[in-house]
């Protein structure tokens, strides 16, 4: 796809690299660029190159970027509650748009002093490596646990992880923070999916009501692994067909 802005043409696949705290990183897509701008992890003064640039811009200056958007970008100096969870026990994955972070750190603090394993965004630094830590984490989950807000149907991010997570089937649950309209495919897709609307009830129900649903998932979980387990049977051996290797022409950026 093609995006023509003063006299520009601009390809909107081509790979983006960035620059953050003197470490080149990347390549990414638009769509991942603009989504860490509404999520806060990086700013439109932050660098960029692709191909077709002679130097680093900055990345507000982007064909495809809209600056106004880019205005929620904020740092936070809000205290994390806990570390994330890191293990190979069930967990629960939380997804959350960061500018509602004073209001999910204590929902999450409540969880985690109940018992219950989080996995969070803690801030992670955008790197190579970002999108697939996140993806791991939603991949690796035994529970997907979505704040929804405003901000967090308007984010990129949020909108990649519930799709990821409904795509993988994971057992799904939806905090509505305050009263929020849903976009189109997301009302499709969570239609008739578990949720629970936070603005409507008192601390003592809500906490009750989510706690319990949580349980609930993991339990179910718990035994749908014992179950898997006792049918594990032995794989079929494959032959590996072998490929070819082709010399590509690598693009780079500018040192």
């Amino acid at each position: 796809m093609l995006y023509f802005e003063e006299g520009f043409l601009f390809d909107m696949g081509v790979e983006i690299f960035l620059k953050l705290n003197g470490e080149q990183v990347g390549p990414y897509q638009l769509d991942d660029i603009k989504g860490w701008l509404e999520a806060g992890h990086i700013s439109v003064d932050d660098t960029a190159w692709f191909e077709g640039c002679s130097d680093w811009i900055e990345v507000g200056e982007i064909p495809g970027v809209d600056r106004k958007k880019a205005k929620t970008y904020v740092k936070s100096d809000l205290v994390l509650p806990f570390e994330a969870y890191i293990g190979e026990d069930p967990y629960v994955f939380v997804c959350y748009a960061h500018k509602d972070s004073p209001l999910v750190f204590e929902e999450l603090k409540e969880l985690d002093n109940a018992g219950f394993r989080i996995w969070y965004d803690e801030g992670i630094g955008v790197s190579s490596e970002w999108p697939e830590e996140i993806a791991k984490a939603v991949l690796g989950c035994s529970v997907f646990m979505v704040f929804i807000s405003p901000d967090a149907t308007a984010s990129i991010n949020c909108r990649n992880e519930i799709n990821l997570a409904l795509d993988e089937k994971k057992p799904f649950l939806a905090v509505h923070l305050e009263e929020s309209i849903l976009p189109p495919g997301l009302r499709l897709r969570m239609g008739d999916l578990q949720a629970i609307h936070r603005y409507k009830l008192s601390q003592e129900h809500y906490s009750k009501k989510v706690q319990k649903t949580l349980r609930l998932f993991l339990d179910d979980h718990s035994q749908g692994q014992e179950i898997a387990r006792s049918k594990i049977v032995e794989p079929v051996k494959t032959r590996r067909r072998k490929g070819s290797s082709q010399n590509l022409k690598e693009t780079k950026p500018p040192k």
